[in-house]
């Protein structure tokens, strides 16, 4: 009798010690936050109950592809947020209360009904125009400009949205000229994008102005997206309280860097596309352009520069 009681003491500490890790894995995932690095440029993506799933995709799917940009996403309250249809449910990575401050903040779109509850919540309106202040762009996604409309950081500007919801955003926002047929607009420190997968298009249009066009080029390679023009969106104003120069000093000394590593060995060479070393001989993936030859890690590379052959070739 005495073992058996033994027995189940034993067991009943084990069990309370499985439960006690248990508790301990659970709060600790629910504090992970994502670690922030300072030396990349910070995009922070406001998710809300039923916001359109490509609208915020699509922009963190081309930032997460240059090595440039961090990604995270931010929500209103702590706790699951579920996208448009149920078709997806996320845990963001930070609140409007502890998110830190972005150097680009995205505003996706979704129906007009769950914009309304984002748009008359005051406090995350006066969130949104406090972290718009210190932001080198700000930029919404298909129906999200409704959200800069009622912050009014659309007045006096030029914008787009989805094509269904021009009509009635040009009432909601007298102040603004809204144009159809592009697929963004950037006036000033506001980008809007048109419709859903327009997103990509805007963010693209980002990397671009920020990293220049080979970045921008390598991002479409990465993500087998063959759709962006870069004529079709629209650049009204001269974006304020943007650094370019700077920027692009930080990226040209990357640049610098990566060509420093590439020279290891008389038979390497850097690959022109997107940077990696590649031994002459060994790679099965070479362009001829002008006399010389080019060598690249894939095909990928090799086929964005045979489409952009002087671009690439410029600096070499």
């Amino acid at each position: 009798m005495e073992n058996f009681k033994n027995i189940i003491a034993t067991c009943l500490v084990i069990w309370l010690s499985i439960l006690s890790f248990g508790c301990k894995q659970t709060e600790e995932k629910k504090d992970h936050k994502t670690p922030m690095q300072d030396n990349r440029i910070k995009v922070g993506i406001l998710v809300y109950p039923g916001v359109e799933l490509l609208d915020f995709s699509g922009p963190a799917e081309v930032f997460s592809n240059s090595k440039y940009f961090q990604v995270y996403t931010i929500s209103v309250n702590p706790g699951k947020v579920s996208t448009k249809n149920n078709t997806l449910s996320m845990n963001p990575d930070f609140t409007i209360s502890n998110a830190p401050e972005p150097d680009i903040l995205v505003l996706p779109g979704g129906k007009l009904e769950a914009i309304g509850l984002v748009s008359g919540n005051r406090k995350v309106m006066d969130w949104i125009t406090k972290v718009n202040v210190h932001t080198k762009l700000t930029m919404s996604v298909c129906t999200g400009a409704a959200i800069l409309s009622k912050a009014g950081l659309l007045n006096g500007k030029t914008a787009t949205t989805h094509s269904g919801a021009i009509d009635t955003l040009q009432k909601l926002t007298p102040k603004a000229r809204f144009i159809s047929n592009v697929r963004f607009v950037e006036d000033g420190k506001i980008l809007t994008s048109a419709g859903i997968s327009a997103g990509i298009d805007g963010a693209l249009h980002v990397v671009e102005k920020l990293k220049g066009l080979k970045e921008a080029l390598f991002v479409t390679s990465i993500m087998e997206y063959d759709k962006w023009k870069p004529e079709d969106g629209k650049v009204i104003g001269v974006t304020q309280g943007m650094d370019i120069s700077k920027m692009k000093q930080d990226h040209t000394a990357d640049a610098n860097a990566d060509e420093r590593m590439a020279k290891t060995t008389d038979t390497e060479e850097k690959d022109v596309v997107c940077g990696m070393t590649v031994t002459m001989g060994r790679s099965k993936y070479f362009s001829t352009y002008k006399g010389k030859d080019y060598h690249f890690c894939s095909a990928s590379c090799k086929n964005l520069f045979d489409k952009n052959s002087a671009l690439y070739a410029s600096e070499n």
